[in-house]
């Protein structure tokens, strides 16, 4: 016999059945509702991650070559290897300073970046006739373009009349906004030359790469010279606390949302309950009919594990076309006090996987507490017959 009636007629049965017998209902709803909210949430939290690392990766690069004791030969010989491979980079003297302006002193890192290597993009078309300032750490100085800034390099000392700290004054150029709290109040740009007076030291001490670069590659820097001389640290090494923080609220997301739907799985326990309570009678008809007792069962098992993945990838399905829709129709959704304006939305596979599986597997394990429970308490028709008679 074909299992389609069978399924056809589950499927009635929760539709048109009496209102004190729809619990089973309300539980396929909340599945739903489930797979759908998962989906939406992990593709909003996802694009909004996503946002913030590309910043932080325009920004710092995706990887940073530092030299302790770097030789001419050892720099141009990656930089060529960088060029022949298409790769962008950007030469660069970093050093921590103290900029002072009037009676105003701050602590900043300052880069002297070598304008000849490849243009770095959030930096193209800045003045580099002066210092390029951070917006917040100019607004914490006062200062404003033209207006003279001393540069203080605690690190560096002049023996004139004692150990004083070196430092050089240079003015205001430019200002550079780049949504990262950390890089607006606490980073400046300028010319190589400036800084290589500063610290009396010719060449450069990192290497910064704004690329993801491939094994061959970086086996390909890494042979150019030995290992102590330079060390490769890459965007998530320069960012632990950055990426623990977003591994950490993504579990905890994942967590409270499981955490959330044993409330539906609670429904669904139920609702087999009684279902399979109500359906045992025709069951039995079907069983009168010739249909075997071990075949009718299965096919209660087999009808909640299909209803189960039906309604979770109606779900996620449906949470999909809704971030398609935010996406292209969301615009300007969040205040301009946000840096995203617009609800971002990234999606991949592990999301797309998780989204389906835990409701799924949450109600797979709480669905087949009930049918055990409903198969032992149907081990024989004929008992069933005989107390109806």
């Amino acid at each position: 016999m074909k299992t389609w009636p069978f399924f056809r007629y589950f499927f009635g049965y929760i539709l048109h059945a009496k209102t004190r017998q729809r619990l089973l209902f309300i539980a396929v709803v909340g599945l739903f509702i489930s797979a759908f909210s998962l989906m939406v949430i992990q593709g909003i939290m996802g694009g909004l991650q996503k946002g913030l690392i590309t910043r932080s990766k325009n920004i710092h690069g995706s990887h940073i070559i530092q030299f302790t004791s770097p030789t001419s030969d050892n720099i141009d010989a990656i930089k060529e290897i960088l060029k022949n491979e298409g790769v962008p980079f950007v030469s660069e003297l970093e050093v921590e300073v103290m900029l002072k302006h009037r009676n105003i002193v701050a602590p900043a890192k300052l880069h002297g970046i070598d304008l000849s290597d490849d243009p770095i993009p959030f930096l193209m078309d800045k003045n580099f006739e002066g210092l390029v300032v951070g917006s917040d750490l100019a607004s914490k100085l006062r200062v404003q373009i033209i207006d003279d800034v001393q540069i203080i390099a605690p690190g560096v000392t002049d023996s004139l009349l004692g150990e004083v700290p070196r430092f050089i004054s240079e003015s205001l150029s430019d200002y550079i906004y780049t949504e990262l709290i950390e890089v607006d109040e606490f980073e400046v740009w300028s010319r190589l030359s400036l800084v290589q007076n500063l610290l009396r030291q010719r060449g450069i001490n990192q290497i910064r790469i704004f690329k993801d670069v491939s094994p061959l590659v970086r086996k390909k820097i890494l042979s150019v010279s030995t290992a102590e001389t330079k060390r490769w640290i890459t965007w998530e090494e320069m960012n632990q606390a950055l990426v623990w923080s977003l591994n950490l609220e993504t579990k905890v997301m994942l967590f409270l949302f499981i955490s959330m739907s044993l409330l539906v799985a609670i429904a669904i326990t139920s609702g087999l309950l009684i279902f399979y309570s109500k359906i045992r009678r025709d069951l039995m008809s079907f069983w009168i009919l010739g249909m075997a007792q071990k075949k009718l069962i299965q096919l209660c098992f087999k009808f909640t594990l299909i209803l189960s993945a039906l309604t979770c990838a109606v779900g996620g399905i449906s949470g999909y076309i809704t971030l398609l829709l935010l996406e292209k129709f969301g615009h300007d959704l969040m205040p301009d006090i946000f840096v995203e304006r617009q609800l971002p939305i990234r999606l991949d596979i592990e999301s797309v996987t998780l989204s389906l599986i835990i409701p799924f597997g949450i109600s797979l394990i709480f669905s087949y507490f009930s049918f055990a429970h409903f198969r032992k308490e149907n081990q024989s028709f004929i008992f069933i017959v005989r107390s109806l008679g």
